[in-house]
């Protein structure tokens, strides 16, 4: 009876061990959606046979709750997971995005005041921006970024380099800097740079100025007063306002610009919030400068952008020329967090004076036209001749004529002219990788021959959207 007992307790525990060791999982558990629909399973199993009290909301509670404290370093991560569930424009930032998305805001850095680009392996300078500490130091576009403090960068990626180069107010950098055949490093200090989102020209009729704001930022009022300024003393009193391609930004900066063609004291936006009591209708502030306008707008025209181009069409008091604008009628609050992130938040819609939500819908012109595009005409180019291997340090119509058809192409060069300089050199570099050619900077006969190919296939924009509000501009009493 024993013997009998003892085996029965053995095949059982052979048909055990058998069992589990030829178990497999029937889910993929390196996949992201099958793990979560299982943890489901897990939870809602676990709340229905669970014989005391419980409920699924606390056991996500206690899951989360666990997860993060032993693992503090995934709360970015769940973070940005419940915010998922959110509007498309509300979102939360990590500390480490922070400062790159609150300075286009805010529309200033920390940095000494250049623009670079990264080609064939070098970091090489634009203009540097007027009165930075870039510019007083006799920085010059085209000039070769080779080291940041002592460390060769050569070969960075672009973001890398940046970040070395940026820092905090009054902190020293230097630069090694390769110009032509010199080298030689300039220490330069920090300062804080802001940027210009506001370009201007006075136009050759009618007293008609010419004014494009790229963005909203912190400094955009400032900077668009000084235009009006200087264009006010050359007789300016009608505007075109281009606000294509402008994304918005902050909504202290639209109210601002759009007291410059409205009167006094006109509603320009109302914020429609969660509590009604809490919603704020805002008003044109006073200004000493009223211009009549021209307003252009495309389907990348959003937020901010609206609310001055809705304010001025919902008061009539300027047209507005191009397509149907991009439809965003959500009101977003930056909040700094203590973990460095930031939380920003859809806090209200906004009404235009009309009472419009444009959310996903947009404002309709009052002169619809859309742009045309042509090939690129090329009569007034030189002509690509293939004469000669074209290299740093040459100089002649030969050069001029692939500047010109790379600089119509898309690739970066201050001066179009006949030197063959280092941003022709970085230009030409840039076109053989992207051609598949040997990247080496050097303009042989076979590359000036895909440049002269591929400039036929350059396709160009035909504003027809300029043209329509030139004519009424100048037609304007």
């Amino acid at each position: 009876m024993f013997k009998r007992i003892l085996t029965f307790v053995l095949c059982i525990a052979m048909v055990a061990t058998v069992a589990h060791a030829q178990f497999v999982p029937q889910i993929d558990i390196e996949d992201g959606e099958q793990m979560h629909a299982f943890f489901e399973t897990l939870i809602s199993a676990t709340n229905r046979l669970y014989r005391f009290d419980t409920s699924k909301e606390e056991l996500y509670r206690a899951a989360i709750e666990k997860v993060l404290k032993e693992n503090p370093q995934l709360f970015d991560d769940f973070a940005k997971g419940a915010y998922s569930v959110l509007d498309e424009n509300s979102k939360y930032i990590s500390g480490d995005e922070y400062e790159d998305v609150n300075s286009d805001v805010m529309g200033q850095f920390d940095g000494i005041g250049i623009n670079v680009l990264e080609s064939g392996g070098s970091t090489i300078i634009g203009s540097p921006i007027e009165g930075t500490p870039a510019a007083l130091a006799g920085l010059k576009a085209g000039d070769i970024i080779v080291s940041v403090d002592g460390v060769d960068i050569r070969g960075f990626i672009l973001d890398r380099t940046i970040s070395l180069i940026r820092g905090e107010k009054g902190t020293p950098v230097t630069l090694g800097i390769q110009r032509g055949e010199a080298f030689f490093t300039v220490s330069i200090i920090r300062d804080t740079i802001k940027i210009n989102p506001v370009t201007y020209q006075k136009l050759e009729q009618n007293n008609a100025g010419y004014v494009k704001i790229a963005s909203f930022n912190a400094n955009t009022s400032t900077y668009l007063r000084e235009a009006l300024l200087d264009l006010g003393t050359q007789g300016v009193d009608k505007i075109i306002l281009d606000l294509r391609d402008n994304l918005g930004g902050l909504l202290s900066e639209a109210i601002m610009v759009a007291s410059y063609f409205l009167p006094d004291g006109s509603l320009v936006v109302t914020e429609d919030m969660k509590n009604p009591e809490q919603s704020r209708a805002h008003t044109s502030l006073p200004t000493d400068m009223k211009f009549k306008v021209v307003v252009l707008v495309n389907e990348y025209s959003a937020s901010a952008s609206e609310i001055v181009a809705g304010a001025i069409r919902d008061h009539e008091k300027g047209q507005l020329v191009g397509v149907t604008t991009f439809g965003k009628g959500t009101v977003q609050q930056n909040i700094r967090m203590k973990n460095g992130g930031g939380m920003w938040l859809t806090i209200a819609r906004y009404l235009l004076p009309s009472g419009d939500y444009i959310h996903e819908k947009g404002i309709e012109p009052d002169h619809y036209i859309t742009n045309k595009k042509a090939p690129l005409d090329m009569s007034g180019f030189e002509e690509v001749q293939g004469a000669r291997k074209l290299q740093a340090g040459d100089v002649g119509k030969d050069v001029l004529a692939i500047e010109q058809r790379l600089s119509q192409m898309g690739f970066y060069l201050e001066n179009v002219d006949e030197e063959y300089d280092a941003q022709t050199e970085a230009a030409v570099w840039r076109f053989q990788e992207i051609k598949g050619l040997h990247p080496y900077g050097v303009a042989d006969l076979t590359t000036q021959i895909a440049i002269m190919e591929e400039a036929f296939k350059v396709e160009t924009t035909i504003d027809r959207q300029m043209d329509k509000a030139l004519e009424i501009i100048y037609e304007m009493k």
